[in-house]
């Protein structure tokens, strides 16, 4: 049969189709078997990561994603995947990675990786005297897929680990690398030279680990991509001069923060010209003055001045350099609230002097000096006088604080009327006094967090129609608020669920009285409750466990102090059921009754403290199951019989159980189970202790014994209806 031109043209795609889709197939299977022998290694001994992956075709799989063209694996992103339980470090094996041969992307952060396997390495490097092999080859320093391996890769992520040693030599090969993050980790020494060799990284990120080195050694100039520099939080040494990058012309963002070490050249007027910085982190790194070249730079968008050793007056000319963030808290600084220069309007978005020493009024024109303030934090310092009404024309601003002062008078109207934008509100620790009924019923819709505790504030803590949709914090402790909780949460609810998205309430050290509500329960994302210190009286309620939520994750209730007041009844069974209970401060209450052996469920629990009640029965042995405990407290009850002993129980001492005059073994000098002895005589006479005088005693009381328990009882049951 003659072949036409056609036909050969058809056989001929037909047959490259045939090839590239047994070429397809068999990468593919290549691939799929090296995540599968990842899986299992992340996975060993008993993890249960990527327990979805099931099919064929691995690109659909999770944390994997692939070319569209040549659906080879080009990106891998394992954060945070091996089981935290697994308390073993995971050692991966780096040439398994060596058959993604279009791999770009990298992600392996937070998966307890604290060394590599590397065939390669353990081939070319014999073990050093006192280093066996399986310590050479798991080590940071063998990251090797082999040279040439993955000449795709301008991605790394290898943070949050437990890397030790040095930065890895062969990562170096990766000369490609554009991105590379090993912040939180445990390396040490110096940065590798050969890392200067990577001429087209962009952005590096060293921070939070023990490099020791001297920072000028590194050849930093050899790195012209560079825009991202992050080596903080380390233990470089030696003199410092910014010089170093004079050459880096794409250097924009640079953190070398809380390297106590360095002695960093402030006196430098130049600088570096040809870089043009938007971002510089100096924080902690014992600063005494301001760098000098600062003030020739009028292109920052960020700087960090905070935790260093700065006094006196802030510069003016700092409030134009640093055109929307300036953060100089934790100093020294001192003098009144800082102004610009003639007072020019600031285009500050963020300003942080907290933690300092300033003092005298706040600025009574702030919304013309500083009029795109978003963030404002001026807190523990000295400023005294009020509030000025002009804050609440900062209509931009969502976060303010200032706490920690010396403020008085009352909180302005304007401050909470004309601010719709308010997040976080902190003025916790002055002198302000008045009613907060309008703060809490103004139109601060998108308010959060409020923290007004240590003031003499007065009025109903909760007003009557309050309903703040996104409120997570209430923190009004120790002010001088009166009123009833069921009267104003009852008012709420009728018109919405009440706070249904608070995480925290704080009312301790007030005046409140009534019945603890049940109306709280329906706040079931409550995760600490703090009612301490009032004149709350009745029951506490049975239904605590309604709440789900809690303040770090769903399920967790961490505090609850209802101490200090005039609580009767019994403690109910369902606080058992918040079993992520870390403190548990009943104390100085009249609750009565036993301590039930639920309790053994909060196996969580840290403090427990249910002194100076009327509970009576015995400590059952089971409670030493709580392991956790660091504080226990039974003391003034009516408590009897044997002190369980084991565990946490054999560290507290006899001011956990003092007042029980039925309980007794150690730590009381009080022993269980103890026979009296007859006395010795005296004289011929019997003393008032003999054993049959004693006896005889001991007859008629033991007869009238039930009737005293049930007048007592009684007057307990009277008392608590």
């Amino acid at each position: 049969m003659e072949i036409t031109f056609g036909n050969s043209t058809f056989l001929l795609i037909f047959s490259l189709l045939l090839c590239m889709c047994s070429g397809c197939h068999g990468y593919m299977d290549e691939e799929r078997d090296a995540l599968l022998q990842i899986k299992d290694s992340i996975n060993s001994p008993e993890g249960t990561a990527f327990s979805s992956w099931y099919g064929e075709d691995c690109c659909q799989w999770e944390g994997v994603q692939c070319n569209a063209t040549t659906t080879r694996v080009s990106s891998i992103f394992f954060n945070y995947r091996r089981d935290p339980s697994l308390l073993e470090n995971w050692y991966p094996n780096a040439t398994l990675f060596a058959q993604f041969k279009d791999l770009e992307i990298l992600h392996l952060p937070g998966n307890q990786i604290a060394g590599f396997t590397s065939p390669e390495a353990s081939q070319s490097q014999a073990p050093s005297a006192g280093e066996s092999a399986r310590q050479l080859n798991r080590n940071a320093s063998h990251l090797c897929w082999g040279k040439g391996a993955l000449p795709s890769l301008y991605y790394l992520d290898l943070s949050g680990n437990n890397l030790q040693g040095f930065i890895p030599e062969c990562l170096c090969d990766s000369l490609l690398l554009k991105q590379l993050i090993l912040f939180d980790n445990h390396l040490h020494g110096k940065i590798s030279p050969c890392l200067s060799n990577m001429t087209a990284l962009q952005y590096l990120d060293l921070s939070n680990n023990q490099f020791s080195d001297s920072l000028p050694t590194f050849p930093f100039h050899n790195l012209p991509s560079i825009y991202t520099l992050i080596l903080s939080s380390n233990k470089f040494r030696g003199k410092f001069s910014f010089s170093i990058f004079a050459n880096l012309s794409r250097l924009s963002h640079l953190n070398i923060s809380y390297n106590p070490y360095l002695e960093l050249e402030t006196e430098c007027r130049t600088g570096f010209p040809s870089v043009k910085l938007t971002e510089l982190i100096l924080a902690g790194c014992n600063l005494r003055k301001v760098p000098r070249f600062l003030s020739s730079r009028n292109n920052l968008k960020t700087l960090d001045l905070s935790d260093n050793l700065l006094e006196g007056n802030i510069p003016s000319w700092l409030m134009h350099n640093a055109t929307l963030q300036l953060w100089v808290r934790g100093n020294n600084l001192s003098g009144p609230f800082p102004k610009t220069f003639r007072n020019i309007s600031s285009r500050l978005t963020s300003l942080d002097i907290s933690s300092n020493s300033f003092y005298g009024p706040l600025l009574e024109d702030i919304h013309l000096i500083f009029p795109e303030l978003i963030y404002l934090s001026a807190s523990d310092n000295g400023f005294n006088g009020g509030i000025p009404p002009s804050f609440g024309r900062l209509e931009r601003l969502q976060y303010l604080d200032l706490s920690g002062n010396k403020l008085h008078g009352e909180i302005p109207y304007l401050l909470t009327s004309n601010m719709s934008c308010l997040e976080y509100l902190a003025l916790s620790g002055n002198q302000l006094h008045g009613e907060i009924q309008y703060l809490l019923t103004s139109n601060m819709s998108r308010l959060q967090y409020l923290y007004l505790h240590d003031n003499n504030l007065r009025g109903d803590a909760l007003p009557r129609n309050l309903s703040f949709a996104k409120l997570r914090v209430i923190d009004l402790g120790n002010n001088d608020f009166t009123g009833n909780l069921l009267d104003s949460l009852s008012w709420s609810s009728l018109q919405s669920p009440a706070l249904s998205q608070l995480r925290v309430l704080i009312l301790w050290g007030n005046h409140l009285e009534g019945q603890i509500p049940h109306l709280l329960c329906q706040m079931r994302h409550l995760g600490i409750l703090d009612l301490s210190g009032n004149n709350l009286s009745g029951h506490i309620p049975d239904c605590f466990d309604n709440i789900t939520g809690s303040v770090f994750s769903d399920g967790q209730f961490p505090v609850l102090d209802l101490s200090s007041n005039r609580l009767t009844g019994s403690i109910p069974v369902q606080i058992t059921q918040l079993k992520t209970l870390i403190v548990l401060n009943l104390s100085h209450n009249k609750l009565y009754g036993e301590l039930s052996p639920e309790l053994t469920k909060l196996t969580d629990l840290e403090v427990l403290d249910v002194s100076h009640n009327k509970l009576f029965g015995e400590l059952c042995p089971e409670l030493t199951n709580i392991t956790f405990l660091e504080i226990f407290n039974v003391s003034f009850n009516n408590l009897s019989g044997t002190i369980p002993v084991g565990n946490q129980f054999d560290t507290f001492d006899a001011s956990s159980y003092i007042g029980n005059p039925g309980l007794c073994g150690n730590p009381l000098s009080r022993k269980c189970g103890v026979v009296v002895e007859k006395p010795i005589k005296s004289n011929g006479n019997v003393l008032l202790s003999n054993m049959a005088t004693t006896n005889n005693l001991l007859f008629p009381c033991i007869l009238f014994l039930p009737v005293v328990n049930f007048v007592y009882l009684g007057g307990l049951i009277r008392t608590s209806f």
